[in-house]
């Protein structure tokens, strides 16, 4: 079992060290973890920080990135000899031009895995009840669907990032305010985004966090992620978007099982930014 989507509290919203979240995996029975920190950009949200050893820094300074890095390598080295797989992620908080504004010597890391998720329409997040409202009540569903896979789209072409994650998080809210419509909002953008996808070699994951909120599929949707792979898309991560160590692993297996029921796949792992056969 594995899980590649995990908050230390580096970053804000989340509680736990590293070791804290790794001595968690390993109860668990949990072989290979990826650390997966927001790095959000966007300076006019107020998210464009980060905690380091109680200090609350810059997301744009170098600072963060060296002393994150060096930590978790510290962490694969103290734990391989636990059996435990501990990865060098990040979870880049995609949205336009995103690309001119990551952290000094970013790109210069050699990351294990960076997902790119979308949280933010128009600034405002998507994520949270009261300003995913805001957006939704400006947009039609077929606008929304415009902006938000349009987003993804030309990230995707920056080749930058190695998963998408939560595809379909405007789900969380939007059921309330679109109603039904909002689980089809994929359908006109999938050929689309599969074919951008495999061109550039860009995965999914599975996220497991759903269900823990008391929805009945993942992110995506189980009908999602089957038109993905019928599409050609088969690069497929699974994550738990553990915020706290009690989560590490929650719902892995439940995720991997559809995986392999539904769709016949095999997860992907990843190092150093590449997909992993066999390991």
């Amino acid at each position: 079992m594995f899980d590649y989507h995990i908050h230390p509290n580096y970053s804000i919203d989340a509680d736990g060290s590293i070791d804290d979240f790794c001595l968690a995996a390993i109860t668990k029975g949990v072989k290979e973890i990826a650390f997966t920190t927001h790095l959000d950009t966007d300076r006019k949200t107020e998210d464009c920080i980060v905690r380091v050893k109680d200090e609350i820094i810059d997301v744009r300074s170098k600072v963060w990135i060296e002393d994150y890095e060096d930590a978790i390598r510290t962490a694969a080295d103290k734990y391989r000899n636990e059996n435990l797989v501990v990865l060098l992620g990040v979870e880049l908080d995609i949205y336009p031009r995103v690309i001119e504004s990551l952290p000094e010597g970013f790109l210069d890391v050699e990351w294990d895995l960076i997902i790119g998720s979308v949280h933010l329409i128009d600034h405002q997040a998507i994520s949270l009840k009261n300003e995913a409202e805001s957006i939704f009540s400006k947009y039609s569903v077929e606008e929304l669907g415009e902006k938000y896979f349009s987003i993804l789209l030309d990230t995707i072409e920056t080749s930058v990032i190695n998963i998408l994650g939560h595809l379909d998080l405007y789900r969380r809210f939007g059921e309330d305010f679109y109603g039904f419509q909002i689980h089809e909002l994929w359908r006109p953008h999938i050929d689309e985004l599969a074919d951008r996808m495999k061109k550039y070699n860009v995965g999914f994951e599975i996220n497991t966090s759903s269900w823990r909120k008391g929805q009945q599929e993942p992110l995506p949707s189980t009908d999602f992620i089957k038109a993905l792979v019928n599409r050609g898309v088969k690069t497929i991560t699974v994550g738990s978007d553990a915020h706290t160590p009690n989560d590490v692993g929650a719902d892995v297996d439940r995720a991997l099982n559809l995986l392999w029921s539904s769709c016949g796949v095999q997860p992907s792992r990843f190092q150093k930014g590449k997909k992993v056969i066999n390991r």
